[in-house]
């Protein structure tokens, strides 16, 4: 091991755990990366630059505006439509329809708006039929990951792997490039190249989940459901005058000892949002307190002069009818990395935000200084029609078991045009997928189907971001002989077994790196570690090319291994062991799957 490959390995060590703990955004982490290994002479900064004007990442772009125009169009909201006539009440009727429609749907349309589309309407439907939510998200997830592997535009990993492999034939020697890899012969992958294994996968998983898997599900709600059974009465804002009895105590105990059944949400102390759990925490003169109560409650506090919050008449002038809500944190959501107390969602839209749900976790202390993530679950209270305004947010979903808000369903049309035009013109070639991808969005932006800012705020950038963070990662492991050294050991320890072992384990070991950190990153970390391998073994490159491309985006787990999985974790009221135990079996099933199959569709010698 030279030292420029030891750096590297530390490099993408350090990187890894960074995203399995969370220790920053995973852009942020993938940015940080990129930066080390120019500083530390593993990638020049003129390759390190160019990994943000990759075909891949820009062809990815375009196909986030395309499902942005299908989506606000309400294109997609047929789809559910039909699952309520189709499915009835019966759960595995429901179960089979969702995840023939997510499938289907998602072929076409990159999977992850697809499960936001979805997921409202899912919703509803255990709504309508009384099943908990959990019996029908987790499949409603798997199945836009299987769904997304049926085309090459179906996911981002697929693209962004079948377009890098055009790098792979630059001239030997020159810098920044994958040297003998030119010799593969490499070009894109057709259009429907994953189709067969990813057909028998679909009916593998939805057999499956039908069967095996739907005896696994858990019968949970959301865990912010039991908030949601609390009496919403009236919320009322009360000022603490100076010379106030409450000045210097503890808002809570304070008001509680005096209104039993006044509850203090939230002290507003200038611009910043106090909880009233905080320790240490002592009103003073200023501070306005969010109180909920019944009217007779909040009565009872008009008359109470001595507290210094006012006249009676300005109190109850005040009064607000309030209701209980969740909103979920959207995949693009400008909130994603912003603390409650930057929203101000107080402040703007008179939002008491009561708590957060995490990943099985149901946070209520310290939340105002909390980082937002993707699938975060915020429980709030509000004024019926401020939520119904939330309706359609680019940044929060509000769980309501309802639709999304449809924008311009007259331009539905247009939107279904372009990607019918899309579709067929790439599967045959006719022009590159990333310059149908880009004209396609000016076509839906000029015609209306949505907006220039809306096109922008529809690209995942923290996603491309990471893509190319892992780009340049990938690239410094193949620089500095990283990749060879571990393919070489890949191949020494499974080639006694057979080339079919050879590649089972690189798939395998893909799966792995899957579940812990994003798809994106495993694909462009194990891509050139595949082809070493193809190469030191004297194997054809496309299998070990399909392998990385399949294990890279099937997992099902973790809720970190894909977007989607993450995406239900909170409306769902998962817990980690839910993937585990329902995800770990058909991992291992489409594991073997891809063993028995690749080598057939794509045999491993010349």
């Amino acid at each position: 091991v030279t030292g420029p490959m030891l750096f590297v390995f530390v490099v993408a060590l350090l990187a890894l755990v960074a995203w399995v703990k969370a220790w920053w955004s995973a852009d942020g982490t993938a940015l940080l990366v990129l930066m080390v290994l120019v500083a530390g002479g593993a990638i020049s900064a003129r390759d390190a630059f160019n990994t943000f004007g990759n075909e891949a990442l820009v062809t990815i772009a375009a196909m986030f505006v395309l499902s942005a125009a299908l989506t606000r169009t309400g294109a997609v909201e047929v789809v559910g439509r039909a699952i309520v006539r189709v499915g009835g009440t019966s759960e595995t009727r429901i179960l089979v329809a969702l995840m023939v429609a997510c499938m289907l749907a998602s072929a076409v349309i990159n999977n992850t708006p697809i499960a936001v589309v979805f997921l409202p309407i899912v919703l509803g439907i255990a709504e309508r039929t009384g099943i908990a939510p959990s019996r029908f998200l987790l499949p409603m997830s798997y199945a836009t990951i299987v769904g997304g592997m049926l085309t090459m535009v179906g996911t981002s990993t697929n693209l962004l792997v079948s377009l890098e492999l055009r790098r792979f034939q630059e001239a030997p020697g020159s810098a920044g490039t994958y040297g003998r890899f030119a010799a593969l012969d490499l070009e894109p992958l057709p259009f429907l190249a994953p189709l067969p294994l990813a057909a028998a996968g679909a009916v593998l998983t939805l057999a499956y989940l039908v069967t095996a898997g739907r005896r696994l599900l858990p019968h949970r709600g959301p865990v912010t459901a039991v908030a949601r059974g609390e009496a919403p009465g009236y919320l009322t804002e009360i000022r603490v005058e100076a010379g106030s009895p409450l000045v210097g105590q503890a808002p809570g105990p304070a008001l509680a000892a005096r209104v039993p059944q006044a509850h203090v949400l939230q002290v507003v102390r200038g611009e910043s949002l106090l909880l009233p759990r905080e320790a240490g925490l002592r009103l003073q003169a200023g501070d306005t307190l969010m109180v909920r109560g019944d009217a007779d409650s909040l009565r009872e506090l008009g008359r109470m002069g001595t507290l210094g919050v006012g006249r009676a008449e300005g109190l109850q002038a005040r009064r607000r009818q309030t209701t209980l809500a969740e909103l979920l944190v959207r995949p693009t959501s400008g909130a994603i990395g912003a603390t409650l107390g930057d929203l101000r969602l107080h402040a703007l839209a008179g939002i008491a935000v009561l708590a957060v749900q995490r990943q099985g976790e149901h946070l209520r202390e310290k939340i105002v200084g909390l980082e937002l993530r993707l699938g975060d679950v915020l429980l709030v209270e509000a004024e019926p029609a401020t939520l119904r305004a939330l309706e359609g947010s680019p940044d929060f979903l509000l769980l309501e078991g309802t639709a999304e808000k449809v924008v311009v369903r007259e331009k539905a049309w247009l939107a279904v045009a372009v990607l019918a035009l899309i579709v067929p013109l790439g599967a045959l070639g006719v022009l590159p997928i990333g310059t149908l991808a880009v004209a396609g969005c000016v076509i839906v932006v000029a015609g209306g189907c949505l907006g220039p800012r809306e096109a922008y705020r529809a690209i995942d950038l923290p996603l491309l971001v990471l893509m190319a963070g892992s780009l340049a990662l990938g690239l410094a492991l193949r620089n500095t002989g990283g990749a060879q050294w571990l393919a070489g050991g890949l191949v020494h320890v499974a080639q006694p077994l057979g080339d079919v072992a050879v590649l089972s384990a690189v798939y395998l070991a893909t799966n792995l790196l899957t579940a812990l950190v994003s798809n994106a990153a495993a694909a462009l970390i194990m891509l050139p570690l595949g082809l070493e391998t193809a190469v030191q073994s004297g194997m054809a490159p496309t299998p070990f090319v399909i392998a990385v491309m399949f294990a890279a985006s099937i997992d099902f787990s973790t809720p970190i291994g894909y977007q989607t999985n993450t995406f239900v974790y909170g409306p769902g009221g998962y817990r980690f062991r839910d993937y585990l135990r329902v995800g770990g079996p058909l991992n291992l099933l489409w594991w073997l799957l891809a063993t028995l199959m690749i080598p057939w569709l794509w045999p491993l010698r010349p």
